[in-house]
């Protein structure tokens, strides 16, 4: 069995919302895109009760509920095997689920079977109001049914509530973001008893012998010679005050069974170094106990045909890539179904485009699209190959800002990205001009120029996309290709007539002419006369030069004339992307309002630049 959608209304900062899973789902998306909500979400519903934590007034939309207010959360279970309600009587009978048919395309759900809604799936729900009586929050776990959305509040409420037996059926097991690691492989781990009492292991006469052990030791701490003078004279004291011996002794534990259990410690060992506390290594080994121990324990599981569902936040808080990339491979071939949350790159590419599910929160709105809706083909376009396989990374980087850039070519992408770093080099604390930029839009490379069709894919995924073209005769017809169609891009930036990104760099440079006599720049025979870098920049030979262009970067951060004007281009494209008001000192046409083209006009009287 596997969740395959989660409805979610009410719950902290996400007013409504659905999400569709496969089998693996990496969920990716900029902060406060609700990343955590869901995951805090299926703990809520579908962990074992001590997850479902005490809630307050901030967990309800809003933090400010009324009486009326609910929090709910609806969960789609499907994967039943057979798929038939029939052989499934603890689901699909009178007084638990109601028969519904789940559509795998739409993620719709049918009261009966069809062509499209193939696959047979029970709906389980969790509730919440608040009592403004006691202050404190009611919640409930039941079986829901669209079609009788009844208020599992109401005093005739019909609902029915889930059993604790079918939650731990499904097998949802948490690693939390906020991890307490260091004794996870020891007795005073619930996951680590589980485990052992699932292989049918119960280390009982062991824990018994070391308690004995530990009771009598052959060399008891109270009898060392640099002690027993002391412990003579409290025993004599003891003696005098009670009348009676009372002998004091120097144990490790408390000596019973729980004290062993309690201090057992998990120790890691490299060779030639006595084993050290997991707690004094680092947080790779404290992280990946957990892991494996998970793991392991998930395997268990499988092998006796038990289900296992897996959800892992942002493992690559303490799990270097390389690793990343091996577990995050383990847990498709090992869990029934694997759910993880991510900011990172590296662990992204190991999910495939359909995989990867953007999350977007509008005020409240949530949206959760897969960067694509199935699997990547052998007769996908090469852009599409390009966005979504040789560059997925940076695709995945980009996506996950609140706004994305996608410039005519790659080499715009390239400057804008070292216009990014000169930003962040040389921002003033009284004039954050770059930051919005680097810190809220993703600069998408685009292949071959095919401006157009990179938006058109990305436009399915991310709702908050600028286009930025060349302001000769290839970008006019790229900004009406961009206009036209179905869904036209509601923000298309041009450069001033007849420039490129390179008369941009030129700009840039003329605030400091001196910053093409660098000596770093010596070996590149630029032009003294400034007025012909961008001529330069655009020969073949220079314009596909990226070590010249990091060199030309480089030297601009030592100019500040030069890089107060890099900070100056990308704030007023961050302020267009993501239409928020444009600097005080961008000239009028910069101006911009959805559905319109921005043409952008240069000069060197812009106040301050």
């Amino acid at each position: 069995m596997k969740i395959v959608r989660l409805d979610i209304d009410g719950f902290r900062g996400i007013q409504n919302g659905k999400v569709l899973f496969g089998d693996f789902a990496i969920l990716i998306g900029a902060n406060n895109s609700g990343k955590t909500t869901v995951v805090e979400a299926l703990a809520l519903l579908l962990g074992r009760e001590r997850l479902v934590r005490h809630l307050t007034e901030h967990d309800f939309f809003g933090s400010d509920p009324v009486a009326a207010t609910r929090i709910k959360i609806v969960a789609t279970i499907s994967g039943f095997a057979p798929n038939d309600p029939a052989h499934h009587h603890d689901w699909f009978r009178q007084g638990r689920g109601v028969e519904k048919w789940f559509d795998p395309a739409s993620g719709d759900l049918h009261p009966a079977a069809t062509a499209q809604a193939t696959d047979l799936a029970c709906q389980i729900a969790f509730g919440a109001c608040f009592d403004h009586t006691t202050l404190e929050a009611e919640t409930v776990r039941y079986f829901y049914d669209a079609a009788h959305d009844d208020d599992p509040f109401a005093d005739d409420s019909p609902v029915v509530p889930l059993p604790i037996g079918l939650i731990k059926e499904l097998g949802l097991f948490l690693v939390p973001a906020n991890r307490t690691w260091d004794r996870m492989m020891s007795f005073g781990s619930d996951l680590f008893r589980k485990t052992v009492a699932y292989v049918g292991g119960n280390p009982a006469e062991a824990v018994l012998a070391e308690r004995n052990r530990l009771r009598n030791p052959d060399q008891p701490l109270e009898e060392d010679e640099k002690l027993a003078a002391l412990v003579g004279e409290v025993n004599d004291d003891l003696k005098t005050l009670f009348g009676r011996e009372i002998d004091l002794s120097l144990r490790l534990t408390t000596t019973d069974s729980e004290g062993v259990l309690d201090a057992v410690m998990p120790h890691f060992q490299e060779p030639g170094r006595p084993p050290l506390p997991g707690r004094r290594h680092g947080n790779g080994i404290i992280s990946l106990q957990t892991l494996v121990l998970l793991t392991r324990f998930g395997s268990l599981r499988k092998a006796r045909g038990d289900n296992f569902i897996m959800l892992i936040e942002e493992p690559e808080l303490h799990v270097p890539p390389p690793q990343q990339r091996k577990l995050l491979h383990y847990l498709k071939k090992m869990a029934t179904q694997a759910i993880i949350t991510s900011h990172s790159p590296t662990v992204s590419s190991v999910a495939d485009p359909h995989q990867l599910v953007l999350m977007v929160n509008r005020t409240g709105a949530l949206s959760a699209n897969p960067l694509l809706k199935s699997p990547i083909d052998q007769n996908a376009t090469a852009v599409r190959r390009s966005l979504f396989l040789t560059e997925r990374a940076a695709t995945v980087s980009a996506v996950m800002h609140p706004a994305v850039l996608v410039p005519e070519g790659k080499f715009d992408a390239s400057w804008l990205r070292l216009f990014g770093r000169i930003a962040d080099l040389t921002e003033l604390p009284a004039d954050p001009q770059g930051a919005t930029f680097t810190h809220e839009v993703g600069v998408i490379p685009t292949k071959d120029a095919r401006i157009d069709e990179t938006y058109r894919d990305l436009a399915m995924v991310h709702p908050a996309i600028t286009c930025l073209v060349d302001g000769d005769g290839a970008g006019n017809n790229y900004k009406a290709a961009l206009s036209g169609g179905a869904s036209p891009c509601p923000r298309v930036i041009q450069w001033p007539n007849g420039w490129t990104i390179e008369d941009v760099v030129a700009w840039v440079c003329a605030a400091d002419a001196t910053v093409v006599a660098h000596a770093d720049l010596v070996p590149y025979a630029l032009p003294a006369n400034i007025g012909d870098l961008a001529a330069y920049l655009k020969s073949d030979g220079a314009k596909r030069d990226e070590i010249l262009h990091g060199t030309l970067a480089d030297a601009i951060v030592g100019k500040a004339g030069c890089s107060r004007r890099a900070r100056h281009v990308l704030s007023v494209l961050a302020a267009i992307a993501t239409g928020k008001p444009p600097p005080a000192n961008s000239a009028a046409p910069l101006a911009h309002a959805n559905g319109v083209t921005i043409q952008w006009t240069f000069n060197n009287a812009f106040p301050g630049i």
